[in-house]
């Protein structure tokens, strides 16, 4: 991933931000985690936000115990199990979370600068590209607008309408500044 602005400044940004999450009643965790994996979360990611990466979170993650062994989903009206890959989505959340608070971060961090402007842009490339995503790069957009839509399309609740980068699993947008 191209974090353009990965450093000791944003991090800080990440990390309060992270913080203020955390204090709240319901912070965001994956229902793919069990019990244990909920409760070890705020550690793996408090530890990459400080000095790791995707990469770091994405081993932490990566251990079996942490996860449900099965997951149930509804495809036509009807109720099916499907089994949980913990290599698989331990990727993908790493991913989803790192450039979620990268993103938040960085927000913060232009915002206490007086920016108000920033671009979104895909920082790695994918096979499997979100449709709602690719309308939005190089797009110029409030920065007050990415920081308000933190987790807004999917936390505390669904809502399909809400601006939010990155929009959700897998999305590998973020905000860069503006470049004159």
């Amino acid at each position: 991933m191209n974090f353009g602005e990965l450093d000791e400044e944003t991090r800080k940004w990440m990390l309060i931000e992270f913080e203020v999450e955390e204090s709240c009643d319901n912070p965001y965790r994956s229902s793919r985690l069990n019990s244990e994996g909920k409760d070890r979360f705020s550690a793996m990611m408090r530890n990459a936000i400080k000095s790791g990466s995707i990469t770091t979170l994405t081993s932490d993650l990566a251990n079996p115990p942490l996860w449900n062994r099965t997951e149930s989903y509804t495809k036509k009206g009807n109720q099916f199990g499907k089994k949980i890959s913990p290599k698989y989505y331990a990727k993908a959340l790493a991913h989803t979370e790192f450039t979620t608070w990268y993103t938040r971060g960085f927000a913060r961090r232009l915002l206490e600068e007086k920016i108000n402007s920033c671009e979104i842009y895909r920082a790695e490339m994918t096979q499997n590209q979100r449709c709602e995503c690719t309308g939005l790069e190089g797009k110029i957009v409030q920065v007050k607008k990415v920081y308000d839509g933190h987790r807004a399309k999917y936390h505390p609740s669904k809502n399909s309408l809400a601006f939010s980068i990155p929009s959700g699993v897998n999305c590998h947008h973020t905000i860069k500044r503006v470049t004159t």
